[in-house]
């Protein structure tokens, strides 16, 4: 029942992917734009990454594009390998999934981020 949907999320985000690698050079993301409050550029401090430390950190990050085209790319292909080769049940496949393409859209997210700034 789920398979339907990991494979719709696996083909959006294959699409979002690809046009934002052979469309996107127009820097429009919400984690790209910085308010005049917000000192991205400065050193690390206690140990904090440049260009993630902030209150507004999750906020930022589910706003982003690029976290959501992760997201669904990964949570479409987790799902479908996990639940489709009947390595775990649905319930918990479902939920691995949406772990995987959390972490992976974070990652993607915060990777951009810091290698921007």
């Amino acid at each position: 029942m789920l398979i339907n949907l990991y494979i719709l999320s696996l083909v959006l985000g294959a699409v979002l992917l690809g046009a934002s690698l052979f469309l996107g050079e127009k820097r429009v993301d919400a984690d790209d734009q910085t308010r005049a409050h917000d000192d991205t550029t400065r050193a690390s401090q206690f140990g904090q990454l440049d260009g993630v430390a902030g209150g507004d950190y999750f906020a930022r990050t589910v706003r982003s594009r690029r976290f959501w085209t992760f997201f669904v790319s990964f949570f479409g292909m987790a799902g479908l390998i996990l639940d489709g080769l009947d390595l775990m049940t649905p319930l918990v496949a479902l939920i691995v999934a949406v772990a995987v393409g959390a972490v992976a859209g974070a990652g993607a997210s915060a990777a951009m981020r810091i290698a921007s700034s």
